[in-house]
């Protein structure tokens, strides 16, 4: 089993701490019912908190925050990766995406 990161991303920046608590809570039991639905595929992950920073050799600005959070599963290949990911309560809802990438085991 090959490990892959799901990176999510919004379709807009928003921060979620301005919202109110009924609304995340929505929010945050779709997710863990996705989370709950892969089981023990999910190795790790979280949700970002709003107000990152973007770093070049110029210095660095506020990100766009436009990436959410992300997950790290196992899954036998790159199509169960992205199966799960078309999951995605972001993606069914049509609100943003998610990102795929194997990881590469150094």
């Amino acid at each position: 089993m090959a490990q892959y990161i799901l990176v999510y991303k919004s379709n807009q920046a928003f921060d979620w701490s301005q919202l109110p608590k009924e609304e995340v809570t929505k929010v945050m039991d779709a997710w863990g019912a996705w989370l709950g639905m892969m089981g023990p595929a999910v190795k790790g992950g979280d949700a970002f908190k709003f107000g990152g920073k973007s770093v070049t050799e110029n210095g660095d600005k506020e990100a766009d925050n436009l990436l959410t959070g992300f997950a790290i599963i196992e899954a036998k290949d790159f199509d169960e990766a992205l199966s799960f990911a078309h999951k995605a309560p972001n993606v069914v809802s049509g609100q943003g995406s998610i990102e795929v990438y194997e990881a590469l085991m150094m």
